[in-house]
């Protein structure tokens, strides 16, 4: 090791002290140098401080919900589909499903504004599944529910255009 030192200093004209002690400054300099030798909390604040630089309302998917879409379908198609969260957990999708239709003001649904889309919609539903595999065919209490739970929402529609 010492005869690292003895060639270096001669290559640089000085004693193989001094080309010891540059040796160990470039070593420590370059040690400390950087994000990745900083401690955890400083590099925890500084990247922080990225996301946060810029107002959401400044963010480019906040503008552009198209480019946020295509951003999502890009990454979803990079995802074999047996491996997908939704595909794999329905119970996982119908609860994100439900988050997204809560996050739409009722007068802004589609299908509140457009109930023969709603029908449309129902329609291609039922046809998707067999007969047999049908809820309210396996489950007549659901389909009990159901039908109470429209008859309700009937009567109140009534109720509002006698008081009209």
């Amino acid at each position: 090791m010492w005869g690292f030192f003895y060639w270096r200093a001669i290559d640089s004209g000085e004693s193989w002290w001094n080309a010891l002690y540059r040796y160990r400054q470039e070593e420590t300099m370059a040690q400390n140098r950087g994000f990745s030798a900083m401690d955890e909390k400083k590099q925890q604040d500084i990247a922080s401080k990225g996301g946060r630089s810029v107002a959401p309302e400044n963010r480019p998917f906040s503008k552009d919900h198209e480019l946020a879409a295509e951003a999502g379908r890009k990454g979803g198609q990079n995802v074999a589909p047996e491996d997908r969260s939704f595909s794999k957990d329905h119970e996982l999708a119908a609860e994100a499903g439900r988050k997204g239709g809560q996050n739409v003001a009722p007068e802004d649904r589609s299908f509140s504004k457009d109930h023969e889309l709603a029908a449309e919609a129902g329609r291609k539903g039922g046809q998707s599944v067999s007969s047999e595999d049908r809820s309210f065919s396996k489950d007549p209490d659901l389909a009990s529910e159901a039908g109470h739970k429209g008859g309700q929402a009937s009567h109140r529609s009534q109720r509002g255009k006698e008081k009209s």
